[in-house]
């Protein structure tokens, strides 16, 4: 029976640490296959379009253009949040704040431009897409994508969801500019259809243009792990969050905060928000109450980081312009 019960417990063993083995292979092909993709940050779309529904569609179209490259095969985003002050006619200040951002191939500049038709029931909205080299912030390639849609019912759905969020509570702040993102209701209604087929055309026309930028990178081999030390990655595991003002040596502790999707703000302590979260990509949405004086900040901050179990801390720095740096400890 002893013999049974030992042979039952190396038999238990030996596929933990299979499994065990598997799961870390796993990761290291993710890492891999990560490493040979183009790396590009998303700046904030800008809005250039003069419309009542600019904000909204700036807002959501970053957030898409995101979410649709991170399916791409051949490129990798970031999203980046250079502040109130960054404006796209001035592509200079975008460099300069991923200046320790190595990792950035390509930086992805876009303009939401005015309507045309504006006095006919079809509007064709256009927006310019520009991408630029990381590091000399050389344009690349320019190009335009657009979509049409019903100018009635387009102001018509816009303004029964701002008198809808207006009524949501704890969201009421954003009622004027419809900023909580990501937002069911502007995907379900034409103007968040539109947006979303921006941004699928953005990421159609980078993935026909980067075979010709001659950013390829080579395949990677994976480096084989040793059965006996290999470990299991967690499937999520602690996080702490906390926003700074570090020029003016203070920190906020009010904020709205989305990871992922999930407010993660609402148990805050002492500034600090404190939640379990999957390791890879981390999405984080929030607005600050309590910035110091002129700071110019952006309404919502967006941003993308690569989450780790082995660092517990992320910070989130705002400096002096409001550009959004993030670092894990």
């Amino acid at each position: 029976m002893r013999l049974g019960l030992r042979r039952g417990l190396r038999l238990g063993l030996r596929i933990g640490l299979i499994a065990s083995v598997v799961i870390l292979l796993a990761w290291a092909a993710c890492v891999t296959a990560l490493a040979q993709k183009v790396s590009i940050g998303i700046a904030p779309v800008f809005d250039a379009g003069g419309e009542e529904f600019g904000p909204v569609v700036v807002q959501h179209l970053t957030l898409f253009a995101y979410q649709d490259l991170l399916d791409s095969p051949a490129a990798h985003p970031s999203l980046l949040s250079p502040g109130g002050v960054y404006s796209p006619l001035d592509t200079s200040w975008l460099v300069d704040y991923v200046h320790d951002r190595t990792d950035l191939d390509l930086l992805l500049v876009a303009i939401l431009k005015p309507v045309t038709n504006p006095a006919k029931e079809k509007w064709l909205i256009p927006v310019e897409v520009t991408l630029l080299n990381a590091h000399s912030g050389e344009s690349v390639a320019t190009w335009t994508v657009s979509t049409e849609l019903n100018s009635h019912k387009t102001l018509l759905e816009y303004g029964q969801v701002i008198a809808q969020q207006g009524t949501q509570g704890r969201y009421s702040q954003y009622k004027d500019t419809y900023k909580v993102t990501p937002s069911r209701d502007f995907e379900k209604q034409a103007l968040g259809k539109s947006t979303a087929h921006l941004a699928k055309s953005i990421r159609e026309t980078i993935e026909a243009k980067l075979p010709g930028l001659n950013l390829a990178k080579p395949a990677a081999q994976l480096v084989p792990v040793s059965a006996t030390t290999a470990t299991a990655a967690p499937a999520s595991c602690p996080v702490d969050v906390h926003i700074t003002y570090s020029y003016k040596h203070a920190a906020s502790h009010t904020y709205l905060l989305l990871v992922n999707g999930l407010d993660q703000s609402l148990h805050m302590k002492d500034g600090i928000a404190s939640f379990s979260a999957p390791e890879g990509e981390m999405l984080l949405q929030f607005s600050v109450n309590d910035a110091p004086y002129k700071l110019v900040k952006e309404p919502m901050y967006q941003l993308s980081t690569q989450h780790n179990c082995s660092l517990k801390t992320l910070t989130v720095d705002l400096g002096a312009s409001g550009d959004a740096h993030a670092h894990w400890e």
